[in-house]
């Protein structure tokens, strides 16, 4: 292994010290915020009250098993396990849910609303559909009013007790479960009161008030809560689920470990809606899916994962796509969980993440999951990692079916494109990684071509990019928002664009390839791997337009866009299959365990 720079060694000790300064600037922000609304409530300009977290003074006591009684039968497909049925009349249990009309709703709802009632002690909670919201609640912002769902269905109710102190402010919160827009009904009212984002308070409570809210611990409160047992175990950490190419390897992943172990997904932020949402698609294929962002106070969601990692006995936790939780947690969660094996997954070799690598976070993790050969080399040469530690595990897709001609007909008409005009197509998280703003000036550039650009996706960069296209509107360009599969508009397309600053292997190019449709891509990541023998053309530099133009011009004839498509699509068939992708991360997943590696 060689000695590693003294920059990125400082990097590490940099990133390992910080934790306690970023906690600091942390609580600087939301005391300086907290000041600004009782300034504005004193002047009359007051929005509402306001919610303030601190971690619980004393202990709460732990919450026996059974946690909830269900009230009528205990519906089949929920995961929470510490359940009793009764008449809900003379239990002992310290929460009561209604039954009636679960089995409609996510598997992991009781559970979801367990989590929550652990972390904050609230007398209800409620859940129900919601679709991804803007603004600064996320998706409990958009509570609605349409009554679709029997109310009770929702609620998880705290039985009074007389050791707790008596009606403060906060009475209960709106949980959001994430689903597509066609099945949001809204959540269902449960009461009158005030709301501050998803908490609804006491009428009396002042407009411009600041409500202290205790949080504990939610794996020190469920630690009664026996483990369940079961087959190998994987928890797949995320930050969120999107649409994009992690959360599509993902599910590509799961489907092919069907059988083989369960899987938990767990993701720790808000969900945006520029991003679009996957959580329908994940739990096709687990129940298990807990958008812990959403459901509990930021502070609270590292002992979640905790308590999850107890409760279901994960063998394998993997960072999948890298969360600050992980990067912050990984040496205490290997002091907490000794036999757990810890993977973390890396997507690119400059910036980002690979910044982060901590002495202590290398040492506390198992292997570093590369997914292409550069960071594999920065790992080992740059970073510190051991080479043994470190497993290269190249991105993946399906064979395709054959191209759909009448749909490609429809699309191209729908552009408004002439049958020679070759349509360039971009499925892209409009981010700065992705550089999408050289989409827009490329168009620009070849204005006088017979090509046109198909732009997808939303993201960050959305008012940004709609903001350089208003400026001076490309004539041969059509931008798309954020779609939750754009798999049919490949129909379409002559031609894959990336031009992105940095990549692992973009899922967008592999699937293109794979139909046939040769890409012009920046020479970042493995896209010079993926294209070594032939597919397209590679750019050197991200940003070179021109290099970028010349690229597009060379595949302008169709007979070699064909040529190259047909070796693209061999190229992918023969190194960058499924069924090569799941057996690698099985084995990475559980190597000692003959049973989920089968």
């Amino acid at each position: 292994m060689a000695a590693q720079p003294l920059r990125h060694r400082l990097q590490g000790w940099l990133w390992e010290a910080s934790p306690p300064l970023r906690g600091w600037l942390r609580r600087l922000r939301t005391s300086v915020s907290l000041a600004r609304h009782r300034a504005l409530g004193r002047l009359g300009r007051g929005v509402g009250p306001r919610i303030a977290l601190s971690a619980a003074a004393t202990p709460r006591p732990a919450i026996p098993h059974p946690a909830i009684e269900v009230v009528g039968a205990i519906p089949r497909d929920q995961t929470e396990s510490s359940l009793v049925a009764t008449g809900g009349a003379g239990g002992t249990a310290p929460y009561l849910a209604n039954g009636d009309g679960l089995e409609r709703l996510p598997a992991a709802h009781l559970e979801a609303l367990l989590l929550a009632a652990a972390a904050e002690d609230l007398e209800w909670l409620a859940a129900g559909w919601a679709a991804p919201a803007p603004g600064a609640h996320g998706p409990s912002g958009l509570a609605g009013r349409e009554e679709s769902v029997a109310p009770a269905a929702h609620l998880l109710l705290r039985r009074p007790a007389a050791a707790r102190p008596q009606r403060p402010a906060v009475v209960g919160r709106v949980l959001p479960h994430l689903t597509a827009a066609e099945r949001c009904p809204g959540l269902v009212p449960v009461d009158d009161h005030d709301a501050a984002g998803p908490y609804r308070l006491r009428p009396e409570t002042a407009r411009a008030a600041v409500v202290r809210r205790p949080w504990s611990a939610v794996d020190e409160v469920l630690a009664a809560l026996p483990p369940v047992e079961g087959p190998p175990t994987a928890l797949f950490l995320l930050p969120f689920l999107a649409v994009g190419g992690a959360e599509r390897l993902l599910f590509d992943l799961l489907a092919g470990l069907a059988g083989r172990c369960r899987s938990l997904i767990v993701t720790t932020d808000a969900h945006l809606a520029s991003l679009g949402q996957t959580v329908d698609r994940a739990r096709e294929l687990t129940p298990h899916v807990y958008t812990l962002g959403d459901w509990l106070p930021r502070p609270a969601i590292t002992s979640a994962v905790r308590h999850l990692i107890r409760r279901w006995r994960v063998g394998t936790l993997v960072s999948w796509n890298p969360t600050g939780l992980f990067f912050d947690e990984a040496a205490a969660l290997r002091r907490a969980f000794p036999g757990m094996r810890l993977l973390s997954q890396l997507f690119n070799h400059r910036g980002g993440w690979i910044e982060h690598l901590s002495p202590s976070f290398v040492r506390a993790v198992d292997a570093h999951i590369a997914v292409n050969t550069p960071i594999a080399r920065a790992l080992v040469g740059e970073r510190g990692v051991p080479a043994d530690r470190v497993v290269t595990i190249h991105h993946a897709v399906g064979a395709p079916g054959p191209r759909d001609e009448a749909s490609r007909r429809r699309l191209r008409g729908e552009l408004g494109v002439a049958d020679d005009t070759v349509v360039i197509g971009s499925f892209i998280r409009m981010h700065p990684q992705k550089r999408p703003l050289d989409i827009v000036r490329l168009a620009r550039r070849m204005a006088g071509d017979p090509v046109h650009f198909l732009l997808v996706g939303g993201g960050p960069l959305d008012a940004a990019l709609d903001a350089e296209i208003a400026s001076d509107p490309p004539p041969n360009l059509t931008r798309r928002p954020q779609l939750a599969d754009a798999t049919p508009l490949y129909a379409a397309l002559d031609l894959c664009l990336t031009t992105s600053a940095f990549e692992g292997l973009p899922v967008f190019l592999l699937d293109g390839l794979a139909r046939g449709i040769p890409c012009v891509a920046t020479g970042v990541g493995d896209i010079p791997l993926a294209l070594a023998e032939g597919g397209g053309r590679v750019v050197e530099r991200p940003g070179d337009l021109e290099g970028l133009a010349a690229a597009v011009r060379a595949l302008l004839d169709p007979e070699t866009r064909r040529a190259e498509g047909e070796r693209g699509r061999r190229a992918v068939i023969a190194r960058f299959g499924l069924e090569r992708f799941v057996a690698a991360y099985r084995s990475a997943l559980f190597p000692d365990d003959s049973s989920a590696r089968a």
